[in-house]
């Protein structure tokens, strides 16, 4: 089955992309899901992402300031809008909350980008993140599976502690308030990523919340794996 055919059910029209390890890629592969279907979807972040300059994120039209604000999208289009950065080049950043509302009404599926993990498969969050936008009606957690038995200090961003990343770990993270959970909004999944490239037995054993789905899957292969 598709990744984005089994999220397809889950996801409203303001969807928040939260952990680490395939949420550019996540945020890019159902960008062109629902273009596929005919709805405008507009791509944005409410912390920063890597310019579209630099990847490529299946959109057809950019926006870097709110003159997109005077834009209609076509249906079937793929709009990317983020802020320029003075302070990083290769970052843009959220925009407004208030101009983030505004699009909402003109676009069928906003999908934004809502926290960072500076290319880590696991993020334990601080106070500060993730960054919701009060919209959200769906939230798709990810984790990356190939940080499965290393170091939790070289694979969890925000968390330095000595050990590895084992069962006893991936469930503490899963129930941490500052875990893989943290600030989900309306209809609730995770993602655990990359299962076409490393081993996912592990997570069958762990015990997920009340209230969230869960699949295994591969972002890249568009595939569900369990």
């Amino acid at each position: 089955m598709q990744l984005c055919a089994f999220l397809e059910p889950y996801c409203g029209s303001f969807i928040s992309i939260t952990g680490g390890g395939g949420k550019t890629s996540l945020m890019s592969l159902l960008g062109r899901h629902f273009r596929s279907r005919g709805r405008s979807v507009l791509l944005t972040t409410t912390t920063k992402v890597m310019s579209p300059r630099l990847h490529d994120y299946g959109q057809d039209t950019i926006f870097g300031d709110e003159s997109v604000l005077g834009y209609r999208p076509r249906s079937g289009e793929v709009v990317f809008y983020a802020e320029h950065s003075t302070m990083d080049m290769k970052k843009w950043i959220a925009p407004r909350e208030e101009a983030l509302a505004a699009l909402a009404g003109f676009y069928d599926v906003v999908i934004a980008e809502a926290d960072g993990s500076r290319g880590l498969p696991l993020k334990v969050h601080t106070d500060r993140d993730p960054v919701m936008n009060p919209l959200t009606d769906t939230t798709i957690a990810v984790m990356g599976l190939w940080g499965i038995g290393d170091r939790i200090c070289s694979s969890v961003f925000g968390d330095g502690r000595d050990g590895d990343v084992g069962r006893e770990y991936l469930q503490w993270y899963i129930d941490s308030p500052e875990g893989l959970a943290k600030g989900m909004a309306g209809r609730k999944v995770f993602v655990f990523n990359g299962a076409d490239s490393y081993p996912a037995d592990i997570i069958r054993e762990l015990s997920i919340p009340q209230g969230i789905e869960a699949v295994i899957a591969s972002v890249r292969e568009d595939r569900v794996y369990g």
